[in-house]
């Protein structure tokens, strides 16, 4: 079996919106690590206070969106799993709105 044939069984828009929402959790977790080194802050104080109450919320939400962003590129232009590839946009696009309506 082929990689291609492999990865065709989870070309389905299902299987993106579960890791394209998956993602986003990973990124945020990592840009805790990232953005609180060297302060002393809990998880749940970076979520709260940071996330919804400080002028970095965009740049976390930016940040936690990156995974996906470096998937698409994989599953679009080198595997062509166009299916897989709607889930991810979808779920994206949702985040996108988020960042804008913070913004305002």
């Amino acid at each position: 079996m082929s990689f291609q044939t492999k990865l065709g069984k989870y070309d389905t828009i299902i299987y993106g919106i579960i890791i394209g929402l998956i993602l986003p959790i990973i990124g945020f977790i990592i840009s805790f690590f990232i953005k609180t080194r060297g302060i002393e802050i809990t998880f749940s104080d970076y979520f709260f206070k940071r996330l919804l109450h400080s002028e970095e919320k965009m740049d976390i939400i930016i940040f936690s969106m990156i995974p996906n962003m470096f998937l698409f590129y994989f599953v679009n232009f080198k595997w062509n799993m166009f299916e897989f590839t709607k889930g991810i946009v979808a779920v994206t696009l949702i985040m996108g709105i988020l960042v804008v309506i913070l913004g305002l």
